[in-house]
Parts: C-alpha cells; sequence; structure tokens
C-alpha cells in the first residue's frame, strides 16, 4: 500500500515538473522573440492542471499571443490571438488574488483593446458587421472587466448586430442602451425598425409612441412615427403627426414638404400649397419643393381647363376669363419648375428625373402660351 502511495507521489511531482519546464521553455521562447514556439510551450503546459491554476501561466499566455497579435506574419496562423491574449489576461486577474499584477494586466488589456478597435475598422471596410460587432464586444467587456460602462461599445455592438442579422441580440443592446440613457431617443427609433423588420407594426407604433411621451419635442421620433403612418397610407394621422413636427421644428423644411405630400394625399390642395410656401421661405432652393409646387399649379391648371371646356360656346366672356385664370395657374407652374431647374441637385442631372422636370416644363410652357420655350424644351428631349 505505501508503495502505491510514493508511486502516486513521484509520478504527481514528475508531472508538476513537466508543466514547469513547459511554462519555462515558453517564457524564454517569448522573451527570444520565437512566438509561435512560445505558444505551443503555453499550450502544452495548459495539459496540466496544476499549471492551469497558477497566474503566471495565463500571463504569459496573454503576454504570447499579444505579441503574436503584433506579429502581422504570425496573425494569419493565429487569426483569434487577440480572443485567447484577452481570455487568458482575464484567467490571470481571477488567480491573483492580490492584485499583485493587475497594473500591468490592466495596461496589456489596454492595448488589446486598441487592436481590436483597428480590427473592428477592418470588419466595416469590409461590410463584416457580424465581425465588427464581435470585437466592439470584446472591447466593451475588458472596460467592464475593470468596472467601466462603455454604452458607447454596447451601442456599436448593438448597430453592428442589427445590421448583420443578428436582432435579438441588437435588441438587447439597444434596450441595455436605453436603461442607461445611452443615445436615446434614438435607440427606440432603432427598436421600433426591429419591430418593423420582423412584421409588427403595431409593436413598432408603440415604441414610438412610448418614446414620444418621454420625449414629447424630438423631432427625429416623430419622423419615423409618420414614416409608418404614410407608408401604411393613414394620411390622416400622419397629418397630424405632421402638425406636431412643424411646432416642434417649425425651422425644418423637410417637415413642410412631407406635410404637403400629406395634404396632396388628402385632396387639401390649398393646404398643400401652403406647406410648399411654408417650406420655400426656409430653403427657396429646395428642388423637391419647388418641383411639387410647380407640379400642383400645373395640376390645378388642367383642372381648370377641363371647366373651362365645359362652358357653352356661347358663353365667350366666360370662356375667355376661365382660360385666363388656367393660364395664370400655368405660368405659376414655369416659375417654380424653372426655378427648380436652376437649383437641380448634381446627383439628379442625367437622370430619368431631370428628363421629368424638362417633360413638365415642355408641357407647362405649351400650356402658359409660351411657344419658343415649348419649341425648345422639346428638342432638348429629343437629344
Amino acid at each position: 500500500m505505501k508503495k502505491t502511495v510514493f508511486l502516486s507521489i513521484a509520478f504527481f511531482g514528475a508531472t508538476t515538473a513537466f508543466a514547469q519546464v513547459s511554462v519555462t521553455n515558453a517564457f524564454n521562447a517569448n522573451k527570444s522573440g520565437d512566438f509561435k514556439a512560445a505558444a505551443g510551450y503555453i499550450e502544452e503546459a495548459l495539459k496540466d492542471p496544476k499549471a492551469t491554476g497558477k497566474e503566471k501561466t495565463w500571463r504569459y499566455r496573454g503576454e504570447i499571443y499579444l505579441n503574436i497579435a503584433n506579429n502581422p506574419a504570425l496573425l494569419a496562423e493565429f487569426p483569434n490571438a487577440l480572443t485567447l491574449a484577452k481570455e487568458s489576461y482575464f484567467k490571470n486577474l481571477e488567480l491573483d488574488k492580490y492584485g499583485d499584477y493587475k497594473a500591468e494586466v490592466q495596461s496589456a488589456l489596454g492595448k488589446i483593446q486598441e487592436l481590436l478597435f483597428l480590427e473592428s475598422n477592418k470588419y466595416l471596410d469590409n461590410k463584416d458587421f457580424c465581425g465588427a460587432a464581435s470585437t466592439y464586444g470584446s472591447i466593451g467587456e475588458i472596460s467592464a472587466k475593470f468596472g467601466v460602462l462603455d454604452t458607447s461599445m454596447i451601442f456599436n455592438t448593438a448597430l453592428c448586430n442589427d445590421q448583420c442579422g443578428k436582432t435579438a441580440e441588437a435588441m438587447a443592446g439597444y434596450t441595455k442602451c436605453a436603461e442607461y440613457g445611452y443615445n436615446v431617443p434614438d435607440v427606440y427609433r432603432y427598436i421600433s425598425e426591429i419591430h418593423l423588420k420582423a412584421g409588427d407594426k403595431p409593436k413598432a407604433k408603440q415604441v414610438l409612441a412610448d418614446a414620444r411621451a418621454k420625449y414629447p419635442n424630438d423631432s427625429e421620433l416623430l419622423r419615423a412615427e409618420v414614416n409608418i403612418y404614410l407608408t401604411d397610407e393613414e394620411y390622416a394621422k400622419a397629418e397630424e403627426l405632421l402638425i406636431s413636427l412643424t411646432k416642434a421644428d417649425p425651422n425644418n423644411e423637410m417637415f413642410w414638404y412631407v406635410l404637403g405630400i400629406t395634404y396632396d394625399k388628402l385632396g387639401k390642395k390649398s393646404d398643400e400649397e401652403e406647406a410648399y410656401k411654408k417650406a420655400l421661405t426656409i430653403n427657396p432652393k429646395n428642388y423637391d419643393v419647388l418641383f411639387n409646387l410647380g407640379a400642383l399649379y400645373f395640376n390645378q391648371g388642367l383642372d381648370r381647363d377641363i371647366i373651362c371646356n365645359e362652358i357653352p360656346p356661347r358663353e365667350t366672356a366666360k370662356y375667355n376669363e376661365c382660360v385666363a385664370e388656367a393660364t395664370k395657374l400655368f405660368t405659376k407652374a414655369v416659375e417654380q419648375l424653372e426655378v427648380a431647374n436652376s437649383n437641380i441637385p448634381e446627383n439628379v442631372k442625367g437622370t430619368s428625373e431631370e428628363r421629368q422636370l424638362f417633360t413638365a416644363l415642355k408641357d407647362a410652357y405649351l400650356k402658359a402660351g409660351r411657344t419658343e420655350d415649348y419649341e425648345r424644351m422639346k428638342a432638348l428631349l429629343a437629344k
């Protein structure tokens, strides 16, 4: 029986010595710059439970893989080097009960964060949002290890998870940001968009409505809610919210522009005109508003034409008066469309949208009695 005990002790001692040799070899190889060999030695050492229970084993391992992560030639062979370095240093912090190496490890983890940030930029450049989400998450995890709540990393992680299709993770991240008060009320819009993508419009609307109760003057929340109602063709509800938007931010030309479009859908032509005019007092060169207002006047002229054509031939004076009113509307259309043409955005030039403007101008010139301009636009469109 005693022999058995002594044999066990001898075996245990031999194993411990083997682990110590591997750790020492890893340390020396790392010190000499042979990081690949060092990695092999340290992984061999970790096969022994005795070695895994020592803080220095993990500290050496963290340093080895951090060195590998800084070596482009080796990084391709060890693509998870940063993760292994981070996990090793975390294990060191767990075993270093007296904090003897806490400052050293904290500095090393800070370097890992810097490398992770550079890595996240590469992922973003390649549109690899899942990879970026992972690196942002690791950066935040390191900060949390030292009691720092990095809400920006929580948000970035959520945003990238959202982009790469991990909606559950994105939702959790956005919700956490909302709890901590980071990037609110925007995060509520992102949460709403996730519900929209999932086809749950009632939930999306509810999230925005609840958020607006907290942030009643936030124009972006209102805009997001309006877009849902416009998409669902609930124009009366959209009108109500847009009026709130213009009150919250009266100098935002886009709110007046979208309100004008909404009035068009509701058949409120007079209100539509006034909304466009209000937008143009804020920005007289807004191409979209100018085009829409020109189109409004042109269509009103066409409506007047129909009325004129229904006047009996014997009522010449009434007919001439009606035609004069229609011509005024067509002239107003020309005025707006010409200004639109003078302020056409670069991204519209040479597109079908530009041709749409030229066609509208051609027809308006004809109706306004400007024959030469009509022929000019007609020739331009023929090219």
